[in-house]
């Protein structure tokens, strides 16, 4: 799912925020706070998650190493007229 939304432009703190808020606001991770825990617990719970992941987005805009796009046709004709190294016999 977060592969998908990288494809389609979102930023590493957009997908970060995704990956830590999903599981935590998910109905059954709800449902499961609500069994073991007290209502209250059930309402901070995900309140909580939507914090750390919104604060973990902020943190990767911000602080993330700045990765350059990769042109993959340029990769491509890099991989394709590089020329493998040879080993000599006898050296190891």
């Amino acid at each position: 799912m977060v592969t998908g939304l990288k494809k389609q432009g979102a930023n590493n703190g957009a997908a970060l925020s995704f990956m830590i808020a999903t599981p935590e606001s998910g109905i059954d991770s709800i449902a499961v706070s609500w069994a073991m825990l007290d209502p209250v617990m059930t309402i901070v719970r995900p309140v909580a998650g939507f914090i750390t992941a919104v604060a973990t987005g902020i943190t990767e805009n911000f602080f993330g190493r700045k990765e350059e796009p990769i042109d993959i046709e340029q990769q491509a004709c890099q991989i394709k007229t590089s020329k493998p190294e040879t080993s000599k016999p006898g050296n190891t």
